[in-house]
């Protein structure tokens, strides 16, 4: 009789077959004495990818979910999920390739820790196929890294499966360069790997490499499914699990490395549509830290000295009508951000908020609590936004 799996592999995919194998192909090399199982829930795909799942030969217990429509990677997530019967979850993606002891540092690291969240590296990245529709930041890259030519048709191949099996594509492969990436470095230099001092740890839930237990994603409500544009649900997902009370812990050496492809972002739109979406869902002055992050204008060091001082203010209630003053100013500066327009009738502006005793709660946390970042954040944006000097409260 078969081992009942004690972790997970969860892997949504769409139209994305030659890199979903090579994904596939890496789990069957896993140096782990970790029973587990893979569950790829295909969204909808076109590309034939039901068709390799078939034929596949791999060495683990496999599970192949089809999703009739693609309706978002939530909902994909979410129907592999319930088809899970280990009790740890690790998040894969289909453009992944995983380092041959992936699983079983996920599994250890959880080791006698219920509550923890495991995020593994994820800057990560190799060409494995070039794409006619790659722009030109990868074609760029193709060309610095010697890999382009011009007669190439699309999915050429660039890296072999004997590259795969032999680990060369992990030497092969270099850090993205973003600013998204440059700032989780950064974040990460400053608070260091453990996460333990920084305020806002979901930021680095990234679910091409990540890994918690079954129960308290269950606990949760699983992925949220109105989350259907490009990006943000893992995101939503790391910020309910921080706010369950979970640790999260970055660990540089469980790396999975993705598989360049042409970007799944249709249009800008999705990122902005995803923001205010989660400033919606996340209207209430516990989670003043989503709204930092998606759109404060503040850096990162400044953002968690805030978040820290936050969380000192909250365990007195006299200060919730300051902070949920901060709170409308972050709306503005997401309204802003984004290009949301308001009818001139609409437009909040100082006779809106009672800033007198704004001023003075304002004053007594800095004075009492020693909240001085937070203060003169919301000094500054209500100077920048309303025109007015909260300690002079005078129309500038």
């Amino acid at each position: 009789m078969n081992e009942k799996p004690k972790v997970s592999v969860i892997i949504p995919s769409y139209n994305a077959k030659e890199r979903l194998e090579g994904s596939l192909f890496s789990l069957t090399l896993q140096e782990t004495d970790i029973p587990f199982e893979v569950i790829v829930a295909d969204n909808g795909s076109t590309d034939g990818t039901m068709e390799m799942l078939e034929k596949m030969e791999v060495n683990f217990p496999f599970k192949k979910v089809r999703v009739p429509v693609n309706q978002g990677i939530a909902k994909g997530r979410n129907h592999a999920i319930r088809e899970a019967e280990g009790d740890l979850l690790i998040f894969h993606d289909s453009d992944m390739l995983a380092e041959p002891r992936f699983i079983q540092k996920h599994a250890e690291a959880h080791a006698d820790q219920e509550d923890l969240v495991i995020c593994g590296v994820c800057w990560k990245r190799i060409y494995r196929y070039f794409y006619t529709a790659f722009d030109k930041d990868h074609l760029m890259s193709l060309k610095k890294q010697g890999l382009y030519k011009r007669e190439m048709k699309n999915k050429t191949p660039l890296l072999s499966m004997e590259e795969v099996e032999n680990g060369a594509f992990l030497e092969k492969s270099f850090d993205l360069q973003s600013e998204f990436i440059d700032i989780l470095k950064d974040i990460l230099h400053t608070y260091h790997y453990d996460l333990g001092s920084y305020e806002l740890p979901w930021r680095f839930f990234i679910t091409n490499n990540s890994s918690v237990k079954r129960k308290h994603v269950m606990a949760l409500g699983m992925f949220d499914e109105n989350i259907v544009r490009y990006g943000f649900e893992d995101y939503d997902l790391g910020i309910r699990l921080h706010q369950l009370g979970l640790s999260f812990e970055l660990r540089e050496d469980i790396m999975s490395v993705h598989q360049e492809h042409p970007s799944n972002l249709t249009s800008f739109d999705d990122i902005k549509y995803n923001i205010l979406y989660m400033c919606e869902k996340y209207n209430n002055i516990d989670s003043i830290d989503v709204h930092l992050a998606f759109s404060g204008p503040f850096s990162h060091t400044v953002t968690n000295d805030i978040v820290k001082e936050i969380r000192q203010l909250r365990e007195h209630p006299s200060f919730d009508g300051l902070l949920s003053y901060f709170l409308e100013l972050l709306h503005l500066v997401t309204e802003r951000n984004v290009g949301i327009k308001r009818d001139q009738k609409d437009v909040l502006t100082a006779k809106h908020f009672p800033l007198k005793k704004l001023s003075e709660t304002a004053q007594l946390a800095r004075q009492e609590y020693g909240c001085t970042v937070l203060v003169e954040a919301i000094q500054g944006l209500t100077q920048e936004l309303l025109r007015v000097d909260l300690f002079q409260v005078d129309v500038l």
